[in-house]
């Protein structure tokens, strides 16, 4: 494979657009995917992990790690379901509320960035590609 297949270049977009939102999140306390994590939390409190793990296409074990960090820094909480007590709820804290805004205007900002850099029609085009690619990748629809 050569470095100007598509592999690599889809490989070093996505390690630019990591490294562009890590360097966003880094002075909010959050590395990237905590991010994606905290906007699900948001969105729907009192989700499973496991449904947590299925939203976002990772291992559970993967998911549970991110949780405990997210959980000593006091960002979430988790909880026993009322109706099954083997069941765990996560749930986002006042103190994780605090960035919602601020995570979603760094997801903004990205989106912002690359349409400047694109144009509208391109990065819509841009969008519609990546989506048919991971469909493609991951066998979902």
């Amino acid at each position: 494979m050569t470095p100007d297949t598509l592999g690599p270049t889809l490989h070093t977009l996505a390690r630019a657009q990591r490294a562009r939102l890590s360097a966003l999140l880094a002075p909010h306390g959050l590395h990237p995917g905590q991010d994606l994590l905290l906007l699900a939390i948001w969105e729907s409190p009192g989700l499973r992990q496991a449904a947590l793990a299925e939203q976002l296409g990772v291992e559970p074990p993967t998911v549970s790690r991110m949780l405990q960090r997210l959980e000593r820094g006091g960002m979430i909480e988790r909880r026993a379901d009322p109706h099954d007590g083997r069941v765990i709820l996560v749930y986002p804290t006042p103190r994780s509320r605090l960035l919602e805004g601020t995570v979603r205007r760094v997801w903004t900002s990205l989106d912002e960035q690359l349409i400047d850099a694109l144009g509208d029609a391109d990065a819509t085009r841009l969008q519609r590609l990546a989506r048919a690619a991971a469909a493609a990748l991951t066998g979902r629809e």
